[in-house]
């Protein structure tokens, strides 16, 4: 075959006497692997070592020959996914097709049903009848156009929204892939290599058992466990700053100001600096307290003159806040971003070297390197800057991404406004007044304020698995069926095929939560909200054992820091008293 030929060759010994260019580059393969192995790896050039690498996962009918037909034929294309964005029954058939398709291995031959449909599925979520904007608005659409029924199809694969089948998921064991909102991720370019995110998981999580067996400690095992240690309870000083984060904000200038609750690119800089102060600070400068030698980790040596806790200028806030700005751009998938002639792509390439030029100017490395070296040697990154780009993708996406979207849909609700969902899908009890009750709460119960406006609005709306064995399900209409031939179908999938499960879906259950879409920070079933991909029941600052975080391997190590850090900063713009020491 080509690919043994290929393999062949390339194992063939030289035959001139001066090395060739083949045998010269195993030569310094051989000697980057050395270097990986022995945990010195170098630190290397985002731009050489990481973002200039080609492009994977890239399906046939997302080939730069696709993309021009599609804008050859975007006329016809735009009136195709006019029509399924209006009429459910259209659109249940264009997924049919990309069902086809996937089947298929996404052949050229059928890129054109790929060209309406993605078009398709942006207008839909564009749409006041479809999505209007929301992305809970278009799950539910979506849902509704397949009859309402357990599960539905979109993009490569099925989607659950259960309380009972998302919870079960997330319990369990997932065969995760470079896959974002249910389709191939683009990858190197859009999404980080080997992502946390995108890595399988097998048995508990490292908080949960710290000696599993040897089999369950997989690549995803030993990056989380690293993560964690380093990054969260074993990062010096973490619990402290998770409390000291009023008196931060205080010290550097933030004071009441209510109108700020709608200034969304304020809020997002806010959120930068309190994710940097908490997780980077001990890391900043070295470790160190100007030239004293102190450990600024140390609380203790916090009030000393030549302390200067981690906060960036403007220009660093107005490029790192663009992890929440760029949200959009994550799932759309390779076809519309070359369709777009990847400039899209470019931006968030952008953002990732100018995230790595901020760890330089604050001299950050250190924490990434250490990580880098104490993962085994099969799961060491070449390039220390590649282990980072994998690691402050996640901070970005989730930390200040999810976070900023948490503290936007805060806002809103301490005023009575929905934000995002927009009318119709929050109901406010009679009488309601969210700032007062906020005002004359304790930390507790504004935890449970956010955790309730979370449950309602998640940050992240949904994620990604596949299937761990062939599965069949029933499925409206069936995806054998093109047309409205009626009814549930049994339709069988194979092992792999992604399997998106929708968090937002799940947390507004009838089968689980009380008048799921009444706002109820009181409510008795709040701890079973799978708002940070699994229930929980904790807010302490501190490691404390949770019984039911303990569950979910894959529950977002940062919940916590999420919820102190949105209470930090509403209580900065609306508390005449907030929190002036540690």
């Amino acid at each position: 075959s080509r690919r043994r030929a290929h393999c062949s060759l390339r194992m063939s010994k030289p035959t001139s006497a001066k090395p060739s260019e083949a045998y010269m580059a195993r030569k310094r393969n051989a000697a980057k692997v050395n270097a990986v192995t022995t945990g010195e790896a170098p630190w290397g050039n985002i731009e050489t070592n990481v973002l200039s690498k080609p492009p994977e996962n890239v399906s046939a009918d997302a080939s730069w020959a696709s993309v021009i037909g599609m804008w050859l034929l975007l006329p016809l294309n735009i009136l195709q996914a006019i029509f399924g964005a209006l009429l459910p029954i259209v659109y249940r058939n264009y997924s049919w097709w990309a069902a086809q398709s996937v089947g298929c291995g996404r052949p050229f031959l059928l890129a054109w049903t790929w060209w309406r449909y993605v078009l398709t599925g942006l207008l839909a979520l564009l749409l006041p009848c479809a999505g209007g904007g929301s992305r809970l608005r278009l799950f539910r659409w979506e849902w509704a156009a397949f009859g309402k029924g357990e599960y539905w199809y979109h993009g490569e694969g099925v989607w659950a929204w259960t309380y009972a089948m998302v919870d079960a998921i997330q319990k369990g064991s997932q065969a995760r892939k470079a896959a974002f909102g249910c389709i191939a991720a683009a990858i190197p370019d859009l999404f980080p290599k080997g992502i946390l995110i995108f890595l399988p998981n097998s048995g508990k999580s490292p908080e949960a058992e710290a000696s599993p067996a040897a089999e369950e400690k997989n690549e995803w095992w030993w990056m989380r466990q690293e993560f964690h240690k380093i990054f969260f309870a074993g990062n010096p000083g973490y619990y402290e700053r998770l409390q000291n984060i009023g008196p931060y904000l205080k010290k550097n200038g933030v004071v009441p100001d209510r109108s700020k609750l709608d200034d969304k690119e304020y809020l997002n800089g806010l959120v930068v600096q309190c994710v940097m102060y908490v997780i980077f600070d001990a890391y900043a400068e070295g470790g160190t307290i100007g030239s004293t030698g102190l450990d600024r980790s140390e609380p203790a040596n916090w009030d000393h003159a030549e302390y200067e806790p981690i906060w960036l200028s403007p220009d660093e806030v107005s490029q790192m806040v663009n992890w929440r700005g760029y949200a959009a751009y994550w799932v759309l998938p390779r076809l519309l971003q070359r369709f777009l002639f990847n400039f899209l792509i470019g931006r968030v390439k952008g953002l990732r070297k100018d995230s790595a030029d901020l760890v330089d100017r604050h001299r950050l490395r250190a924490p990434f390197e250490k990580m880098n070296s104490q993962l085994p040697v099969q799961y060491r990154s070449e390039y220390g800057v590649e282990l980072m780009d994998k690691v402050f993708f996640i901070f970005g996406f989730a930390g200040i991404g999810g976070t900023s979207a948490g503290v936007e849909s805060t806002g809103q609700f301490l005023q009575g406004k929905t934000g995002e969902i927009g009318d119709g899908l929050v109901t406010f009890p009679p009488g309601y007044d969210g700032l007062a009750m906020w005002k004359d709460g304790d930390s507790s119960t504004r935890h449970n304020f956010i955790r309730e406006v979370c449950r309602l609005d998640p940050p992240v709306t949904s994620a990604t698995t596949s299937f761990v064995a062939e599965k069949t399900i029933l499925l409206y209409n069936g995806v054998g069926c093109p047309n409205a031939c009626g009814g549930n179908k049994e339709t069988t999938f194979p092992k792999g095929t992604l399997n998106q499960y929708t968090l937002s879906m799940a947390n507004r259950d009838p089968a689980t939560f009380a008048e799921p879409q009444t706002f109820n920070p009181s409510r008795e079933e709040l701890d079973k909200a799978l708002t940070w991909n699994g229930a929980f029941k904790s807010t302490a600052p501190s490691p404390e054992p949770d019984a039911l975080a303990a569950q979910y391997p894959r529950i977002c190590p940062g919940r916590k820091l999420s919820i102190y850090i949105i209470e930090a900063i509403i209580n900065a713009l609306i508390l005449e008293d907030a929190p002036t020491a540690p």
